[in-house]
């Protein structure tokens, strides 16, 4: 008999090639020292301190200032970015920090050499360029020498002032290529909408019946008029029309009507993972099954010279058969999710701590997410979850890898397995094709064994699509 989890609370690229430098086209507004007797962060605007003091203590503070300050900029773009595109392949990932606080004033605490070189500016493509994810990422250039800043050179250059392009001219560009790689057809004789089952900023997403094969798809609309970044989708529709993988929620097709975007993509009728986690205790062979399913996924992703960047249990389908995908590439969708988790996309638990501390990082983040997805399996929620987001970040990039519920119940192999996940030095974290070969992954069992958890879940949350 199942047991039913009480809720208590709400809730082949070689690796080396997909690295992601810092963020390009940094200012530095802001620097920021520690009062050398009472340890308080000074240089700061004062609404950040006050969101820095509402999350953190004073003991926080002291003890880990460059930390707190790192954990304080990632949140900012976290709640900045959750409702913006986001970009599937590595090097569309060019987020723009105009203010960022400048740790110059922490100088004994994180050496020359340890700080993460900035990355090359990004030149414009011409519309006759499109992303190969076999390529690497470009390598960011050595720091330059003193005296020098290290975005604009000598400070005796006289400044010049950017010449900014038609906005209109590029919108309008972007949507001819759309139309051209997009299929010509009207949707609206193939497919009949069934109903809304989300929304957001960047679109909307619909269950269809497609009429001439006779399955249920799910089918994202988006306006691309509100999109700021329309050559980004134009990007991922060119790669993702190329991918098909037995463990990705796979794109079937894509139809520009007026200035509206449709993504066809497949639906998985069990829902999310989430729901099994959250509602049901999962046995190791059923969370091994999941975890070998979703690796696949990852090392198919990798081999293709993608990050993921966001693998958790909202992110993760089931079908009603029990067959495991990946899902959310930037335009495909999670429609299924539980409200009250999908308010949390973008939110930091799953993330990598060399991603908080905002070092250059690559596709082991990836790894070190379905490490934590793995505690969502044992304990029914990811390691900090009833913290505030910010305190999240601070422990992340503090304390590493994260206490983990019911250790000494858990098998040898589980504990290898979950350790070999969550190192903290990247170097030492398996990758995707190593986890594959882990002894771990041989308790996993036909993804069918999952049908009764997911049967059980939609009866307690009374969900059917």
């Amino acid at each position: 008999m199942k047991a039913v989890r009480k809720i208590f609370s709400g809730r082949k690229a070689d690796e080396a090639n997909m690295v992601i430098s810092s963020p390009a086209q940094v200012t530095h507004n802001f620097h920021v020292h520690p009062d050398p007797e009472t340890g308080a962060l000074i240089g700061l605007p004062d609404q950040w301190m006050k969101i820095l003091n509402n999350a953190l203590t004073p003991e926080d503070l002291k003890k880990n200032p460059e930390e707190a300050v790192m954990a304080l900029h990632t949140f900012l773009k976290v709640n900045q970015q959750q409702h913006e595109y986001k970009p599937l392949t590595p090097d569309a990932y060019t987020p723009d920090d105009t203010e960022e606080p400048s740790f110059t004033g922490l100088e004994p605490r994180i050496s020359e050499e340890s700080k993460p070189p900035l990355p090359p500016k990004t030149q414009p493509k011409t519309k006759d360029q499109t992303h190969d994810p076999s390529k690497p990422v470009a390598e960011a250039p050595s720091p330059k020498g003193k005296g020098e800043d290290a975005r604009h050179g000598p400070n005796t250059q006289t400044t010049v002032l950017r010449k900014r392009g038609d906005p209109t001219q590029n919108s309008e560009d972007v949507m001819a290529q759309m139309r051209r790689i997009c299929n010509p057809n009207d949707p609206n004789k193939r497919f009949e909408k069934s109903k809304e089952v989300g929304s957001g900023a960047s679109g909307t997403v619909y269950t269809a019946l497609d009429k001439e094969s006779g399955n249920r798809v799910a089918i994202k609309e988006i306006d691309v008029t509100k999109q700021p970044k329309k050559e980004l989708i134009l990007n991922e529709i060119k790669v993702m029309k190329g991918f098909n993988h037995k463990n990705l929620v796979n794109f079937l097709d894509a139809y520009v009507v007026g200035d509206h975007l449709w993504v066809v993509m497949e639906l998985l009728q069990g829902g999310p993972l989430t729901d099994v986690v959250t509602e049901t205790v999962m046995r190791e062979e059923q969370i091994a099954t999941v975890c070998k399913e979703v690796l696949q996924a990852i090392h198919f992703l990798h081999s293709k010279g993608i990050i993921h960047r966001d693998i958790k249990s909202d992110n993760v389908l089931l079908g009603i058969d029990g067959s495991v995908k990946v899902t959310d590439f930037g335009f495909c969708a999670n429609v299924q999710g539980d409200e009250k988790r999908t308010t949390m996309v973008g939110t930091p638990y799953w993330m990598a701590p060399e991603v908080v501390t905002r070092k250059q990082y690559g596709a082991k983040v990836d790894i070190w997410s379905l490490g934590i997805m793995a505690i969502e399996m044992i304990a029914g929620e990811p390691p900090y979850l009833q913290e505030a987001p910010l305190r999240a970040l601070y422990l992340i990039a503090t304390t590493g890898r994260p206490d983990i519920p019911d250790w000494n119940k858990l098998s040898r192999e589980f504990q290898d397995f979950l350790d070999r996940c969550l190192q903290e030095n990247v170097d030492a974290r398996f990758s995707a094709a190593q986890l594959l070969e882990h002894p771990f992954l041989s308790k996993a069992v036909a993804t069918r064994s999952l049908i009764p958890l997911i049967k059980e879940a939609q009866r307690v949350l009374h969900k059917e699509i």
